[in-house]
Order: C-alpha cells, then sequence, then structure tokens
C-alpha cells in the first residue's frame, strides 16, 4: 500500500474515532475470497480501499444497490410474455404484401390472391372516351397481367395512336366499350397509372394522376437512395466521426467551440436566406436541372414557389438572428457552463466503454424498432378487406377485437423502445455516478476501472428493471394518447373537417406532449436517484423534483449550456453527413449513367443522409447530456445530506457556489 499524497489526503474524510487497524485486519479476513478477486478484477480495489480505511458503506455504489419495485417487474414481465404470443401469432398468419399490392374492385389483392395471382397490377377500366381522352372508372379497378402501353401492340384500325389491346375483365365494370385500354405508367411495379405525358389533361383533372406525377418523382428519388446506399453506409461512420471529433474539440475548448459554432451558424442561415430569396421563382428550374432527369416536379411542389420561397429565406433570416440573441445574451451562461462541459467530457474520455454506448444504442435501437414495426404491419395485414359492396372502395376493416390487439400492440412496443431508452439512461447515469464516487490519486485523477458499464448493466435488468418499467410505462401510455388523438383528428379532417373539433383535437395533442416532456424530463432524473440512492422510482421521482427545485439555478445554467452546445453540435453532424453524401454522389460513379450506382437524384439520398446523421448526433448528445446532469445531481445529492463532496469536481463546486445553492 502507498502513503497518501498530500491532496488526496486533505480530500479523504476523517476516519471514525472507533476504527482501529485490528478491526481492520478482521474485516479483511471476513471478506470471501471471490469477492475480493471480482472486485479487483473490475477495478473494484478502491472500493475494497475504501471499506477497509472505515469509510460509510453509502459511498459505495454497488453496496447500496438493492431490488425496487418487484411488482412491476412482474407484471411487466408478464405483459411481455403475452406480447411475445402476439407477435408469434401474428408473423404467422400476416400478409404483409396485402398492403402494397393493389386491392380490386372485388376486394381481391392482385397477385397475393389464388383468383388473381397472375394479375399483379392494378388498373383503372376506361368508361369512355372522348377527343381521345380516357374517362376511367375510378372506383372499380381491377387487376391484371400486364399494364397496357408497355410491351402491348396497338388496336388495329383506331383512329386513336393512343389506344391500346382490349382488357376483356373491364366488361364487368365498364361494358363492352371499356374493354378498350389506354396508355399507362407502371409505378412501384405495382400500379397501372394514366400516362401524365399522354393524358395531360386527365393529369390535371384526376386525383389519380396527379398521383403519378408524385409517384414518378419518389419512385426516381426512392431509385437514387438504393442506388447510393455505399454514400449512405459511409455517411454513417462519417457522422461517427463527426461525433467524437465534436466531444473531442468540447473537452479541451468548449468555449472557443460554441462561439465558432455559433458564427458558422449565423453566417451560414444568412447565406442560405439571401440564396433563397434571391433565386425565388426560379429554385425548381435548377433543381430539375440538378436531378439530371427528364421527370418533372409535381405541381404541388411548384405552386406558389415564390411566395413559399421568401418565406423560407425569412425564417433563415430570423434563427440568423436568434443565434446572435442566443451568443449576446447567454454569454455569462456559456461561460460558467462550458468549464462544467469540459468535465462531463472528461468522465466520458475517461470510461472509454462510455463511449462506445452511443453507437450501440443507436444500432440495437434500430433494429428493435424494425423489429416491431415488422410486426405492426403483420398484425396489421390480418385485417379482412371489403368487397366494395358498402359504396366505398375496398380497404381494410378491422374487428373490435383486432382493434384492442392494435392498441396492446402499440402500448408494448412504445414501452419496450421507452424501457430500452431508460436502461441506457440508468447505465450512463450508474457509470457516471461510479465516477463522481471514486476519489482523487496523487495525480489528481479518478481510476474508475472497466466494468462501470457492465455494472450498470446487471443492476438495472437484475434489481431496478421494475422501476424502470413503471417510469417508461408513464411515456408509454402517453404516446398511444398521443397517437389515437392523432388518429381522430385525422378522421376528423376526413369526415369534414369540423373546425371546432379540430381545435379541441389540437389542444388536446398539445397538452400530450407538454405532459410527455414533462415526465421524460422527471424521468430522467428519477432515474439518476435509483442509480444513486437505491430508491423505488415514486421515492425517486419525489427526490429528483426536490433536487431540481434545490439546484434550480445550477442547473438551469448547466443545462442551458448543454442545450446551445447540443443544438449546435446536432446541426454541425446533421449538415456533415448531408454535405458528404451530396458531394461524393454528385460526381464519378454516381453521376454515370451507364452504371448501376447512378443517381439521378442527388438531393434523395443527402436528404436521408442528414436524417442519419441527426440520429447519431442525438445519440452523442443525449450520453453527454446525461453525463453533465448526473455529476451536477451527484454533487446536489452529497450536499444535501451534509457529506462534503469530497469527490466532486472542481467546476461543479464553482458552479453551484455562483449559483449561491445551499
Amino acid at each position: 500500500s502507498r502513503a497518501l499524497g498530500p491532496r488526496e489526503a486533505e480530500r479523504q474524510p476523517a476516519l471514525p474515532a472507533t476504527f482501529r487497524a485490528s478491526e481492520a485486519t478482521d474485516l479483511r479476513r471476513r471478506l470471501p475470497k471471490r469477492r475480493l478477486a471480482g472486485e479487483a478484477a473490475c477495478g473494484g480495489a478502491r472500493r475494497q480501499a475504501m471499506f477497509l480505511l472505515g469509510q460509510h458503506e453509502e459511498e459505495d455504489l454497488r453496496s447500496r444497490q438493492r431490488c425496487t419495485d418487484c411488482p412491476c417487474c412482474v407484471g411487466f414481465l408478464f405483459l411481455l410474455g403475452m406480447f411475445g404470443v402476439l407477435y408469434m401469432e401474428v408473423v404467422m398468419e400476416g400478409n404483409i404484401s396485402k398492403l402494397y399490392h393493389g386491392i380490386d374492385y372485388t376486394g381481391q389483392v392482385c397477385g397475393v390472391d389464388e383468383k388473381v395471382k397472375a394479375a399483379p397490377f392494378l388498373y383503372w377500366c376506361m368508361k369512355t372516351q372522348v377527343g381521345g381522352i380516357p374517362q376511367l372508372s375510378m372506383d372499380h379497378p381491377i387487376c391484371v397481367g400486364h399494364c397496357p402501353g408497355s410491351g402491348t401492340a396497338l388496336v388495329p384500325g383506331s383512329s386513336s395512336n393512343m389506344v391500346y389491346e382490349p382488357e376483356p375483365d373491364c366488361a364487368a365494370v365498364a361494358g363492352a366499350e371499356g374493354m378498350t385500354s389506354y396508355r399507362t405508367t407502371l409505378v412501384f411495379n405495382r400500379f397501372c397509372l394514366p400516362d401524365p405525358k399522354a393524358y395531360p389533361s386527365v393529369s390535371e383533372k384526376l386525383s389519380s394522376s396527379r398521383l403519378a406525377d408524385s409517384e414518378l418523382f419518389m419512385s426516381e428519388s426512392l431509385s437514387s437512395i438504393s442506388s447510393a446506399w455505399p454514400v449512405l453506409l459511409g455517411s454513417f461512420f462519417v457522422s461517427v466521426m463527426l461525433g467524437y471529433l465534436y466531444l473531442v474539440l468540447l473537452r479541451h475548448c468548449a468555449e472557443p467551440l460554441i462561439y465558432m459554432t455559433m458564427l458558422l451558424c449565423v453566417v451560414g442561415f444568412a447565406v442560405l436566406g439571401v440564396y433563397l430569396f434571391a433565386n425565388a421563382g426560379s429554385l425548381s428550374v435548377q433543381v430539375s436541372a440538378s436531378m439530371n432527369s427528364d421527370v418533372e416536379l409535381p405541381k404541388d411542389f411548384t405552386e406558389n414557389e415564390e411566395t413559399i420561397t421568401k418565406i423560407a429565406a425569412g425564417i433563415c433570416f430570423v434563427l440568423s438572428f436568434i443565434a446572435v440573441c442566443l451568443g449576446c445574451c447567454l454569454h455569462h451562461s456559456i461561460a460558467i457552463g462550458a468549464t462544467c462541459v469540459e468535465v462531463a467530457c472528461d468522465t466520458m474520455f475517461e470510461m472509454p466503454s462510455l463511449l462506445l454506448l452511443p453507437v450501440a444504442k443507436a444500432f440495437f435501437k434500430g433494429i428493435l424498432s424494425m423489429v416491431l414495426l415488422i410486426g405492426f404491419i403483420e398484425l396489421y395485414s390480418t385485417s379482412e378487406i371489403t368487397d366494395g359492396s358498402d359504396g366505398t372502395s375496398p380497404h381494410f376493416v378491422h374487428s373490435q377485437e383486432q382493434i384492442m390487439e392494435i392498441l396492446f400492440y402499440l402500448l408494448m412496443s412504445y414501452w419496450i423502445l421507452a424501457f430500452v431508452n431508460a436502461l441506457y439512461q440508468f447505465i450512463v447515469a450508474y457509470a457516471v455516478a461510479e465516477y463522481y464516487y471514486t476519489p482523487y490519486d496523487h495525480d489528481n485523477e479518478k481510476d474508475v476501472g472497466c466494468c462501470a458499464i457492465w455494472d450498470g448493466v446487471y443492476f438495472g435488468l437484475v434489481y431496478h428493471a421494475g422501476s424502470l418499467a413503471l417510469g417508461s410505462l408513464l411515456i408509454a401510455t402517453l404516446m398511444v394518447i398521443q397517437k389515437v388523438v392523432e388518429y381522430v383528428q385525422a378522421k376528423n379532417q376526413q369526415a369534414g373537417d369540423n373546425k371546432v373539433v379540430d381545435c379541441l383535437l389540437c389542444c388536446c395533442l398539445c397538452c400530450v406532449h407538454c405532459c410527455k416532456e414533462i415526465v421524460e424530463f422527471i424521468n430522467k432524473n428519477a432515474y439518476i436517484d435509483i442509480a444513486v440512492t437505491s430508491n423505488g422510482f415514486c421515492a425517486a421521482a419525489k427526490s429528483a423534483l426536490e433536487m431540481i427545485t434545490a439546484l434550480g439555478g445550477a442547473m438551469a445554467i448547466l443545462n442551458g449550456a448543454t442545450f446551445i452546445f447540443t443544438i449546435f453540435g446536432t446541426i454541425l453532424i446533421t449538415l456533415g453527413s448531408g454535405w458528404f453524401t451530396y458531394i461524393i454522389s454528385s460526381q464519378g460513379t454516381f453521376a454515370d449513367q451507364s452504371s448501376e450506382f447512378e443517381v439521378s437524384n442527388p438531393m434523395a439520398p443527402m436528404t436521408v443522409a442528414c436524417m442519419i446523421g441527426m440520429l447519431v448526433a442525438l445519440s452523442f448528445m443525449h450520453i453527454f447530456d446525461m453525463t453533465s446532469d448526473t455529476l451536477l445531481y451527484c454533487y446536489g445529492y452529497d450536499v444535501h445530506n451534509h457529506k462534503g463532496a469530497h469527490t466532486a469536481p472542481h467546476a461543479l463546486r464553482e458552479l453551484v457556489k455562483n449559483c449561491d445553492i445551499h
């Protein structure tokens, strides 16, 4: 054993008067050898030394942990088992192809049901034609084996060069004249829609033809996204590298970085606003030219273009002005919070395993979300399809039992995702609390060990699963209520858009969203309290509210600083990922029309890359925010319990001292 350095000796609390060397030897003999070995393997030598030196047992996080909210854990596991049974049933009984194949007027799914298995395309018959322009039977589509106009011959002797081989099945819905077909375009390899180039007037009058314009544009965009998959994969790694680079910069120069970032955002928004204002009215032409494509943008994208572009420019100018105001008005908060931000980054970099959590969370949650989404689609596809006898187009009809199953599936899906997020927050909180309570050594550093993350996973799943499930259930319930209100709002708009009902529903949505934000904030601090004190969820939430009140000023300053860093960090990583994708997909192999990786619309993969970059950025910013909040909460807990906060970083003490929080 080494002697304590002068600075470390000052941080150590006085030993109890009743503590003697003989007692330390006796306690060491009574400790199980297996426990000593395990503690040493995971950096537990520090905790063992603390125990033998006679420090209070509550200083050791591991010894505080106990099972909490066990009934909630049992209930969650029971419902999880029921959900698993339901998932297996819908996977075996569902048929996703029913959702993306066309449905004819009898309720048959084209290319899926036995009677129309050889006819995978949906086609609208022509009732008559006036001046060579078809008039369609929109309420009675049929399934066909091929789309007229793609590989079929013209009708012999026809006076119109736009009439093709007849479709005999149309006789049942449009009479003998309806058997004559017209030129169509195959969209999504499922629908035979009227060709907007051959029938421009039909494109103007019929919603299906306007859909054809939009679908062609969307089809080309989706094709560009699939062709640019190597670039999108690269954008993911670019986003990850930018996230780590941003954390490194925050660790060493937080305050200069935030002002530089704000300056870039001010200039960027201002330049973008000037560009949009100068090109108002001609932007769609430039976008079409940049796509290198003959497909025209839908008219929904080009109508009122000048007004929309000028509004967008005005928004950019407003954002630029807001960024200037933030820099001027929050100068004091940035200066104080920047030091605490650097401490939070130091904490993350001194525990390398903590830096892997954002990527692991994004990967795991992405796969889990995909699995749950597939299950929901399978469940939705188990519903029956009407045959159109009720006077409406064929559509899915859900029984009362299926509606209850859908609501249960939504609740459990949101609950599972919220539980994963709660577990993630607890893991970070436990690891950071472990770091906080580690004493400084003679080099003024903390040696946490390598198992803080795994300890957080173990205690979160084994000891506190019930508390985490209870907190996440509140979030899941509010999310289901939000989706139900949104569904009712959509139905109201379809039924005539009653303004009074729409106003009431909007108010309900605002209230639900506000409650969800408040609960999420309280839950985050409650999980920190559970990691530190091992309280149950309700007691932890109460303690969290008391701590938020006691540390109001310091928490406001720190949250304000982290919010600014989070916003600008997310913007930089998102724009960096999008810029990388646009540059790469606009040149070389991806711009070669003879290449299988040709990207005709670089804007489409750039949009997807921006979404990927934003998700990755939020994962990094979330762990950064959680780390800083945990450090402040631990210090507040020590001060509240008169424990001296010997292990607290100096920056936290200064923050609380400047805010006069006791």
